[in-house]
C-alpha cells in the first residue's frame, strides 16, 4: 500500500514541478520565436549568396547544394512554426498558381507526358527548391524582411565591386583563375545573367534610399551601392540588361510618383545621370559599341538567331498544346523543329515565356500568367495600404522582379538557378500581407 501511495504521489509532484517551470518553458519558446526568423534570414542569404558565387549555380554540384539547403531551410521553418504556437501559416493567393504549376509538372512525369522524364524530374526538384524559398520569404515579418533586404543589397554591392575590379583587370578568367568565355562578367559565365542579378538587387538599394526611416549616411551608402550595381549592368555589355534596367527605372519612377509626388522625379533623373557619367568614365568603348547596336538590330547575329528560334516554337507547341513536351525538355525536342542551319546547340529558347508555353503547354503558361498577375496585384495592394514599412518592403522587390521579367522576353535568366532563387525570394517578399509585424 505504501508503494502504491508513493506511485500515486510521484506523478502529482512531477506535475506540480512542471507547472512551476511553465514560465521558464514559455520564455524559452519566446526566445525561439524571436530567433527563428533571423535563422531563416541567414539561411536564405547563405543559399542565394552561394548560388551567385558558384558561377550562378549552373553546375550540377551547385544545384544539388542549393536544393539541399532549401530542404533544410523548409524543415527548420516547419519545426519552428510547429514549436511556437503563435506562429501560424499566413495564407497567400500566390501559392495557388505555384502549386498548380508543380502539379502539372508532376503529371507530366507520372503520366509519361514528358519527352524525357529524367530531365523533367530534375527541373521539378529545382522548382520545389524555389517554391520553398518563396514560401519562407513570404512568411517573414517586417523586421526580418527589412534585415534580409539590407543583407541582399550589401551583398549585391560587394559583387558589383568585385565585378568592376575583374572588368578593369580582366585576364580571361573568372575570379582570375577559372577560364571563361569572352562574354563572362563578374562570377557569371554570361554577362546577361550577371545583368539579371543586378536587375533584381539594384532597385532594392534605391528603395532604401527613399525611405524616410534611413539616416543620411545610410541613404548615401545605399545610393552609392545602387549606382554601382546599375553601372555594372551597362559595363557588362548586356543589351537585354540595359533595356530591362531602363524599363524598371521608369516603373520605379512611376511608383514613386504614385506614392509621393512628382518632386521625386528630379532625384531619380539625377541618379540616372550620375550612373551614365560613371559608365562613360570607366568604359573602354565596349558599352558604346553595344549601345550603337540598338540602331541596327538586324545586324545583330544573336538577335536574328533568337528570332529564328521564336518562329519555330508555334509548330512545336501545336503538337502538344495542353501539357507541353515536359519541363526541361526544350533542348532535346527543339532540334527536330529547327528550320535554320547552325552547328550550335540551342539549349534554351531565349524567351522564358515561350519556353514555358512549349514545355508545359497552355496549362503551365496560364499558371505563369496567373502568378505574375498576383505578384503585381499584391504589390499594388500593399503600396496602396499607405504604411511606410510596407512600402519600403515592397517597392524594391517588385521593381527588381519587373526588370528580370522584361529581360526574360529575350533571354533565359529564370533558367539560371542563382537568379531564379533570388527572383522567388523577392516574389515572396513583394506578395507579403500588408501588415505583419514580428
Amino acid at each position: 500500500m505504501k508503494a502504491q501511495a508513493t506511485l500515486y504521489r510521484y506523478p502529482e509532484a512531477a506535475r506540480m514541478d512542471i507547472d512551476a517551470r511553465l514560465p521558464e518553458f514559455a520564455a524559452a519558446g519566446a526566445r525561439e520565436h524571436a530567433v527563428a526568423p533571423y535563422v531563416l534570414v541567414a539561411g536564405i542569404s547563405a543559399i542565394t549568396f552561394f548560388g551567385v558565387l558558384a558561377f550562378g549555380a549552373t553546375e550540377q554540384w551547385a544545384v544539388v547544394s542549393i536544393e539541399m539547403g532549401c530542404a533544410f531551410l523548409l524543415l527548420y521553418w516547419m519545426w519552428s512554426a510547429t514549436a511556437s504556437r503563435d506562429l501560424e501559416l499566413q495564407w497567400n493567393a500566390v501559392y495557388v498558381p505555384v502549386a498548380l504549376f508543380g502539379l502539372i509538372v508532376a503529371v507530366q512525369i507520372v503520366a509519361g507526358r514528358s519527352a524525357y522524364v529524367h530531365a523533367t524530374r530534375v527541373e521539378l526538384w529545382k522548382y520545389a527548391a524555389y517554391g520553398s524559398l518563396l514560401l519562407v520569404a513570404n512568411q517573414f515579418g517586417r523586421n526580418a524582411t527589412e534585415k534580409l533586404l539590407k543583407i541582399l543589397t550589401a551583398f549585391g554591392t560587394l559583387v558589383a565591386i568585385f565585378a568592376l575590379a575583374q572588368y578593369l583587370t580582366y585576364n580571361g578568367s573568372i575570379y582570375w583563375t577559372w577560364p571563361a568565355l569572352p562574354t563572362s562578367f563578374g562570377p557569371y559565365v554570361d554577362h546577361s545573367h550577371y545583368a539579371g542579378l543586378m536587375e533584381l538587387l539594384t532597385p532594392i538599394a534605391f528603395a532604401l534610399v527613399f525611405s524616410r526611416k534611413m539616416k543620411r549616411y545610410e541613404q548615401v551608402t545605399w545610393m552609392m551601392g545602387g549606382m554601382l550595381m546599375a553601372a555594372t549592368i551597362f559595363l557588362s555589355g548586356s543589351r537585354g540588361g540595359m533595356t530591362a534596367f531602363t524599363v524598371q527605372m521608369l516603373f520605379f519612377a512611376g511608383l514613386l510618383v504614385f506614392r509621393t509626388s512628382r518632386r521625386m522625379l528630379l532625384p531619380v533623373a539625377a541618379t540616372i545621370a550620375a550612373i551614365a557619367a560613371f559608365v562613360l568614365w570607366v568604359d573602354d568603348g565596349r558599352v558604346l559599341t553595344q549601345v550603337a547596336g540598338f540602331r541596327e538590330p538586324l545586324s545583330n547575329v544573336a538577335l536574328i538567331s533568337r528570332y529564328d528560334i521564336a518562329k519555330d516554337l508555334p509548330r512545336m507547341w501545336r503538337d502538344r498544346p495542353l501539357l507541353g513536351w515536359g519541363l526541361g525538355t526544350f533542348p532535346i525536342v527543339y532540334p527536330q523543329y529547327k528550320s535554320y542551319p547552325t552547328d550550335l546547340v540551342v539549349n534554351q529558347a531565349h524567351n522564358d515565356y515561350l519556353q514555358a508555353l512549349v514545355e508545359t503547354g497552355i496549362a503551365g503558361f496560364a499558371c505563369v500568367a496567373w502568378f505574375i498577375g498576383i505578384l503585381y496585384r499584391s504589390a499594388v495592394k500593399n503600396l496602396r495600404a499607405g504604411f511606410e514599412a510596407t512600402t519600403n518592403r515592397v517597392l524594391g522587390p517588385v521593381v527588381g522582379c519587373t526588370g528580370i521579367l522584361v529581360h526574360s522576353l529575350f533571354d533565359f535568366n529564370l533558367h539560371i538557378p542563382a537568379n531564379a532563387a533570388m527572383f522567388f525570394v523577392l516574389c515572396g517578399i513583394a506578395t507579403q500581407r500588408a501588415i505583419s509585424e514580428y
